[in-house]
């Protein structure tokens, strides 16, 4: 896929927010997962999670662009996907999304214009006002989508992920390097 393929449907405002981003956070249920919670006949938490998303993040590691989870639910499932994609933070159980952010912002010593947020629901309102892009998978909330920076095509689970990080490597003309080098 060519990279202005990638490009076509988004504003210049939109690429010029995306060519800005050093890092890429984002939401676990409703955006790496369709947002169900299963629960096998043990108790054990079942998700299922896109290998689209997951095969981006280290093309997003070795171009240097920080990933990292902010969800507020603890699940051993998604410790297992952060440490299977090396991300660079899993931070579960988050109440206040919007402060971890903020801390977030000083330990990787990033501008809050700098990060992209993937969210879908109320509590990632915060940190998708405060960020620098945000986005959110087609099926997030009406709400949740009018404050968006971008909508994805892309539902919940289905490689929402994916689609912001081709944005973003698009727009930062990495892409192409990355397509060149496959």
């Amino acid at each position: 896929m060519p990279v202005k393929e990638v490009l076509e449907n988004y504003s210049k405002e939109q690429i010029k927010k995306a060519a800005r981003i050093k890092a890429i956070f984002f939401d676990v249920d409703g955006v790496l997962t369709d947002g169900k919670i299963t629960y096998d006949d043990t108790g054990r938490e079942i998700k299922s999670f896109n290998v689209k998303d997951g095969h981006i993040i280290s093309h997003l590691k070795t171009a240097g662009i920080v990933t990292g989870i902010i969800t507020g639910r603890e699940s051993a499932t998604v410790s297992k996907r952060a440490a299977e994609l090396k991300l660079d933070f899993c931070h579960q159980g988050i109440v206040d999304k919007l402060d971890t952010f903020h801390k977030l912002l000083k330990v990787y010593r990033l501008k809050a214009k700098a990060v992209a947020y993937v969210g879908d629901d109320l509590n990632d309102l915060g940190v998708m006002r405060a960020c620098g892009l945000s986005a959110c998978p087609s099926d997030a909330l009406a709400y949740v989508q009018r404050r968006a920076d971008v909508v994805t095509e892309r539902r919940g689970g289905e490689g929402v992920v994916r689609e912001v990080a081709d944005m973003v490597l698009a727009a930062r003309g990495l892409l192409g390097k990355i397509l060149e080098r496959s």
